[in-house]
């Protein structure tokens, strides 16, 4: 079961974190510094939960 939500359900703002997500990942994978790699990846990971939360719908 899958709680993604389509893109005319999703809001503004969860539009915004994925989006930041997939820059600090593009930004992680051409890093040298493997432990600021590793920082930016956490941190589209963190974004990226948000915009799920964002996006499931309230009971």
């Amino acid at each position: 079961m899958t709680t993604e939500t389509t893109d005319s359900t999703r809001s503004p703002r969860s539009d915004k974190l994925r989006q930041q997500a997939s820059n600090c990942l593009s930004i992680a994978v051409r890093e040298k510094a493997p432990d600021f790699a590793a920082e930016l990846i956490d941190e589209a990971i963190r974004l990226a939960r948000r915009a799920r939360e964002l996006d499931t719908p309230k009971r």
